[in-house]
């Protein structure tokens, strides 16, 4: 059979004149009753000199043709290794005894020496949290275009998807490192620790779980943990981070409609199906678990003065689940979480995960002597993004509950006038001359009808929040805040 081929991400398939890279879960048939049956696959490339990548066993190859034959012991395994194929920069190296590589497609402004630097403390810093790596050979496949971001895990490999040009400047450097770090920790939480729901995979239908705000949650956060315990990003970019991500967390309407749990289990319908009013009624499991897992982290140290973290939960999940391949019930991981935290966690995981309830940054930040600092917007509230598309002013999204909601404005409208004067991308600019409680005429295109609305403006929002060491904390709080950053924090 034959494949369209043409859609470059992780989980797809790709190939032109100078790659071909696909995913078994894209590319082979599924045939019940053969799962563990042993296969062998068979690439034939193009030309000679085009090199294959992948972490299946080699079994033969033809010298002439460049022909290679694997074998995979099972379905599972052979859906699990991915292959890349083509004119390649291959970058070999060592951590612990363990042989790895990076095997780069596309044109880039990398620097292959920084890269195997940078990525050898990654790994260095992961093993030392697991106790080891758990396997022989590790496998990074690495996709630069013009434009793109992803990564996708495997048992002994991870694809990433990165911007041609995204290695010189430091911070999309920083963002790169830690999709590193991400897609790398997975192969212990994900890959081998992972929920009962995923232990054995399903390939007749989906598989759904409560649990992805700690697959993926945990491990988001610990994309921003790993490269600052490893010396590649300071305590202050650490928490420049974290207040990002607080921020997108607390400016998403839709946090106050999904739980955390719901969010998970929805993932098949609604996380990648991405509509106009996502934002307002979903939350990403990624973001609120990471958020979640901060907290968590947080609350740990702060029992057991920084004797215990978050680090044991996983150590003792790898050593229970992870190492013998089983699957953790909800139960059970809540009931590892709090063994380790020595107190009752059930109140605070029930808040967070399975109601809407507002998380407890400023309690829980407090023993750490820092605190969250709110901005607000400089100008009145009218409630929508908009943006400019081949001359005319769109409105991106409408938030919930808003001036602009209540009068009926929706996505795809196009902005034409304030108060009878054109103002295209300068509303926001024309809003500063307005006060909460004025009442402004916007007149739009809706569905290619005429309208105006008189629209009453509610107070400016918060737009950003900010993680801020207290003035006056005390040595306990200092001491506390030293021993889970490694370092003081400028005033």
């Amino acid at each position: 059979y034959r494949i369209y081929a043409d859609d470059l991400t992780v989980r797809t398939n790709h190939l032109d004149d100078s790659h071909g890279f696909f995913t078994g879960a894209a590319l082979f048939f599924y045939v019940p009753g053969y799962e563990q049956c042993p296969l062998t696959l068979t690439v034939i490339p193009p030309e000679p000199t085009w090199q294959i990548a992948t972490t299946l066993p080699l079994k033969e190859q033809e010298t002439t043709t460049g022909a290679a034959t694997f074998y995979a012991q099972d379905f599972d395994t052979l859906v699990d290794s991915p292959v890349e194929v083509g004119i390649h920069q291959t970058f070999d190296f060592e951590v612990a005894e363990k042989s790895h590589q990076f095997v780069v497609w596309g044109a880039s402004n990398l620097n292959g020496k920084q890269l195997i630097e940078d990525t050898q403390k990654i790994i260095e810093t992961e093993a030392a949290l697991f106790g080891g790596l758990p396997y022989d050979r590790y496998l990074f496949l690495l996709h630069l275009a013009h434009q793109g971001f992803g990564g996708l895990e495997h048992k002994n490999c991870c694809v990433l998807n990165y911007s041609r040009f995204g290695f010189r400047e430091p911070e999309k450097y920083q963002r790169f490192l830690q999709l590193v770090a991400h897609e790398f920790f997975h192969l212990w939480n994900v890959k081998r620790i992972r929920p009962k729901a995923l232990e054995i995979f399903d390939y007749d239908q989906e598989n759904y779980t409560p649990s992805l705000w700690f697959c993926e949650g945990v491990t988001s956060y610990y994309d921003r943990v790993i490269p600052h315990r490893a010396g590649l990003a300071t305590a202050a970019e650490f928490l420049d981070l974290m207040s990002q991500d607080i921020t997108r967390l607390q400016t998403t309407p839709g946090r106050r409609v999904q739980p955390l749990s719901e969010s998970s289990f929805d993932a098949w319908i609604k996380l990648y199906r991405r509509e106009a009013h996502s934002n307002n009624n979903q939350i990403s499991y990624y973001l609120k678990g990471e958020l979640v897992a901060f907290l968590l982290d947080l609350m740990i140290r702060a029992q057991h003065r920084n004797q215990r973290c978050l680090d044991q939960v996983l150590q003792r999940l790898w050593q229970e689940f992870g190492q013998p391949e089983v699957g953790y019930t909800e139960a059970q991981l809540h009931a590892i979480v709090g063994a380790v935290a020595g107190v009752d966690v059930e109140d605070f995981l029930h808040l967070a995960l399975q109601t809407t309830e507002e998380l407890p940054f400023d309690s829980v930040l407090a023993d750490f002597g820092l605190k969250l600092e709110v901005k607000t917007a400089s100008v009145p509230c009218l409630g929508l993004t908009i943006a400019e598309n081949r001359g005319q002013t769109l409105v991106q999204f409408v938030y919930q509950d808003s001036p602009a909601q209540r009068v009926g404005l929706e996505p795809g409208d196009e902005i034409l006038a304030l108060d009878g004067f054109r103002v295209g991308l300068k509303l926001e600019e024309q809003l500063r001359y307005y006060a909460p409680g004025d009442t402004i005429a916007l007149t739009v295109f809706h569905q290619d009808a005429l309208q105006t609305h008189s629209i009453r403006l509610d107070p400016p929002q918060p737009v950003s929040y900010t993680l801020v060491p207290i003035a006056d904390a005390s040595p306990e709080q200092l001491a506390l805040r030293q021993g889970w950053l490694g370092e003081d924090l400028p005033a």
